[in-house]
């Protein structure tokens, strides 16, 4: 089950739901909310009650955010397909055999659009895709020597001419986290080599508290939960008290498997509705997280967010728990 709901209608809900499955019609489990027309107005103008209230001014804050980078934070595709057609070649020229099909359907690119698809590139680390490579070039029927040399001459772990399209203002919305004193990390699949030069082009390293890589010692790759447990371990903040947002099922699967506070799925990757079954909340974009979880002047009075069905209850229990311990100190 998922929920369509402006962000409006969920930050304000946020501290109200309290339902289970049995009371949700089997109706209005099928349905999807239509979008609340846009007024100028606020709700307090029309309804003294929400005026007078305390709501929550966002359906979490947390202590730490961690990102995914490519189809998260940059579009994955404007910076990966050159790539996967710049080895393609290197590849070609290596062997006097062209294999492009190959390398493409291994990296799971699609050359017509232009495209990267859910699957290997998007999903696995470089030191676990470079194995894969061996193997595919082992089957073609080069010796495992002569492989693992094509590789060492061909591979480069980031693309000659990187083109970066941000999915959002990144240094602005990575302000307003720090200055809600919320923490920033960014857990990638990505080589350390070609996430530093991103940070540094960007000019965010110096508002990023923690970052993991594909190919550092400590990282184990996603969805293993090891990377998210990590972060949290080194930052000193618990796991409760994260959020997870990431364009792919392993990003997502990761946040659930370690326990995260919440686990928020985003559209500008590889991912579809479809694929983020595991997220807690989807949202086009990460300028739409910053929105919900820290909100400002500046942010839009409606963002169309699909909540799952294990969103509405981890949200709904995380707000009620204020509520149970008061009444446990009134009644103690």
């Amino acid at each position: 089950m998922a929920v369509k709901l402006g962000t409006r209608a969920l930050v304000a809900g946020s501290s109200r739901l309290k339902f289970g499955f049995s009371n949700i019609s089997p109706s209005f489990r099928k349905q999807s909310l239509s979008p609340l027309p846009l007024v100028s107005r606020q709700l307090s103008d029309f309804s003294p009650s929400i005026s007078e209230s305390n709501l929550k001014p966002s359906i979490f804050q947390p202590s730490v955010v961690i990102f995914d980078k490519d189809g998260t934070l940059v579009c994955f595709h404007t910076m990966w397909n050159s790539w996967c057609e710049e080895l393609a070649k290197r590849m070609c020229d290596e062997t006097a055999t062209d294999m492009s099909t190959d390398v493409y359907e291994l990296m799971g690119y699609d050359l017509d659009t232009k495209k990267i698809r859910m699957g290997m590139l998007a999903e696995k680390t470089h030191p676990y895709i470079k194995e894969k490579v061996v193997e595919m070039l082992i089957k073609q029927g080069f010796s495992e020597w002569e492989a693992k040399n094509v590789l060492k001459k061909t591979w480069k772990d980031t693309p000659e001419n990187m083109q970066i399209k941000m999915t959002g203002n990144l240094r602005s919305l990575f302000t307003r986290l720090q200055k809600k004193n919320i923490k920033i990390a960014i857990c990638t699949s990505d080589s350390r080599e070609g996430t530093e030069e991103f940070l540094e082009r960007l000019n965010l390293s110096h508002l990023v508290d923690i970052v993991v890589c594909g190919d550092d010692a400590v990282s184990v790759a996603k969805p293993d939960p090891h990377n998210a447990i990590h972060i949290c371990k080194e930052l000193n903040i618990d796991l409760s008290e994260a959020i997870m947002v990431g364009d792919t099922p392993a990003d997502t699967i990761m946040g659930q498997a370690a326990n995260l506070g919440l686990t928020i799925g985003v559209l500008t990757g590889v991912g579809t509705h479809e694929d983020l079954t595991h997220a807690d909340v989807i949202v086009n974009n990460v300028s739409e997280v910053v929105d919900l979880i820290s909100p400002n002047a500046d942010s839009k009075e409606f963002h169309s967010v699909t909540v799952t069905a294990r969103g509405i209850f981890k949200i709904a229990e995380r707000s009620s728990f204020p509520q149970t311990n008061k009444k446990n100190a009134v009644i103690n």
